[in-house]
């Protein structure tokens, strides 16, 4: 079973926080791959790269898979720059989520 977390707007200190507390949550929950769906967010800052690296620790720490999808350019190009598209798994844009039962939007 698969779950999309899909943060809105800006990926910045609040919603990071508000990812963290989730991705947190689902540690603990059945899910066996998250994705995180960036289609709706127009900027990441620091703390939005930050929650991102961590729930991918976190994923493998607990023996699930985490990965983007839907990015944008502007957000794909900030992971290329940071070089985070070499530690995260991103779909490509013909690559959709599979097995999803449950949507987290925040």
């Amino acid at each position: 079973m698969n779950v999309v977390l899909q943060p809105q707007g800006n990926l910045d200190l609040k919603a990071s926080a508000m990812l963290q507390q989730n991705i947190a949550r689902l540690a603990w929950e059945k899910y066996n791959r998250w994705f995180i769906d960036l289609g709706e967010v127009t900027t990441v800052s620091h703390s939005g790269l930050m929650a991102l690296i961590t729930a991918n620790q976190l994923a493998k720490k607990t023996g699930r898979r985490l990965s983007l999808c839907n990015l944008k350019g502007s957000v794909m190009y900030l992971l290329e720059i940071t070089e985070l598209d070499r530690l995260l798994d991103i779909l490509s844009d013909d690559d959709e989520p599979v097995g999803v039962v449950d949507k987290i939007v925040f």
